[in-house]
């Protein structure tokens, strides 16, 4: 009896606005999801990944258009990782440091994807722009 209580108390426009609600809960992931077919879109955005020590740049190279593979080897006193870009990926493929996260990360290829060596304050992040070039070590 107490069970049809409760289903006297809800009304046919209860269940309308919880529907709309349901509904309204969708709308940032819609707003959200265009926004970034937008941004993998047109013919100028180039992907770049940048490397810094410690929050210093050291090394930045263009993934956008690149072919073949490109080594580069950072090292601070005893520290290093070698850094390898193969096509439109990098990775952090040897490393010296003790927990080895960084090289387990693998590869990454998408705009604000990082890859993090703490033991030795390395990052590696992928930037998005409108195609400017903006010299330095840029190789391709």
């Amino acid at each position: 009896m107490s069970h049809n209580k409760y289903l006297k108390m809800i009304r046919p426009g209860d269940i309308i606005i919880i529907v709309l609600l349901m509904a309204a809960s969708f709308i940032p992931y819609i707003v959200f999801a265009r926004q970034q077919a937008q941004q993998h879109q047109g013919p100028d955005r180039v992907l770049t990944a940048y490397v810094t020590h410690d929050g210093k740049p050291v090394y930045k190279i263009k993934l956008t258009g690149h072919h073949g593979v490109t080594r580069f080897r950072y090292h601070e006193g005893n520290d290093y990782n070698e850094i390898v870009t193969t096509g439109d990926q990098i990775e952090i493929q040897d490393a010296n440091c003790p927990d080895q996260v960084c090289v387990k990360k693998g590869k990454i290829a998408k705009p604000g994807q990082t890859i993090v060596c703490l033991p030795h304050k390395l990052l590696i992040e992928i930037k998005s722009s409108t195609g400017a070039a903006d010299g330095g070590m840029v190789t391709e």
